[in-house]
């Protein structure tokens, strides 16, 4: 079965229609400008190049001649997640780096793929029974050592990474874990509007979903609709009691209560 490298790419496309009210005016302009990077990459990358060559070479074309790149500076900015803004400024964080750079692989038939690395989105190249893994941050090689480190950076030292980790990201994980760090992103800079739609839209894909209820109530207690979002979290410790957000929780269910009691 064909591993569908535009499973992220669909996502962000639909991350932009249900966070912003345009009607999708800017859609148009997203397609174009990638169907626009496809055209370029294909003149520029002679066809008799082997596959690792041309992966090099787009890799080169991306982050040099392009320049795309992350600036540590605004990793958590809100429109880093949108594609129109990353395609115009060629500034975004690796998940939506990696999501172009998957998107042109895909349409040139190149064996790059993701990886849900706890850190950050790292994607591999599989060619000729090899692996090399890329870092979409700055599309430069890593060694497995070199994510060994971080891993044990991540879950302490001595933390062995597996190859079972390594392997390409189930399309459905992938698209998880950009959900839930959108959501995350949009509720720090308190987009709550925007985080409100999203969760809205995930839960009418995902009915009922407990992880999606939780975080309608955050971003409904961030609002100040106190009495929706106990409602939520009580839902979510319900549902799911073991969870080790559900301790941390149950502790701000009274005091939202008290909240909706002393409003009225």
């Amino acid at each position: 079965m064909k591993y569908k490298k535009q499973a992220l790419y669909l996502e962000m496309e639909s991350f932009y229609l249900c966070t912003t009210a345009d009607g999708g005016e800017d859609l148009r302009t997203i397609r174009s400008l990638m169907g626009g990077l496809v055209r370029k990459a294909r003149k520029a990358i002679p066809a008799d190049f082997d596959v690792k060559e041309k992966i090099h070479r787009l890799l080169q074309l991306m982050y040099g001649d392009w320049g795309f790149y992350c600036d540590r500076n605004s990793y958590f900015r809100p429109e880093n997640l949108y594609l129109s803004y990353v395609l115009r400024s060629k500034q975004g964080m690796p998940v939506s780096l990696g999501c172009i750079l998957l998107y042109l692989a895909d349409k040139l038939d190149l064996p790059i793929y993701p990886v849900l690395f706890p850190t950050q989105l790292i994607l591999r190249a599989d060619v000729d029974g090899k692996v090399a893994f890329i870092d979409p941050w700055n599309g430069k090689y890593v060694s497995q050592d070199y994510l060994q480190t971080l891993y044990e950076g991540a879950f302490g030292f001595g933390a062995t990474l597996t190859a079972e980790e390594l392997e390409p990201a189930d399309e459905g994980e992938l698209v998880a874990r950009f959900s839930q760090l959108a959501k995350t992103t949009l509720i720090r800079e308190e987009h709550n509007t925007e985080a409100l739609r999203y969760i809205d839209n995930l839960l009418w894909r995902y009915p009922n979903d407990p992880y999606e209820i939780r975080d309608r109530g955050l971003v409904l207690a961030q609002m100040g609709c106190f009495n929706a979002a106990a409602k939520d979290i009580e839902f979510f410790i319900e549902k799911c009691p073991e969870d080790p957000t559900a301790l941390l929780l149950a502790g701000q269910i009274s005091e939202l209560k008290q909240t909706v009691e002393s409003i009225h």
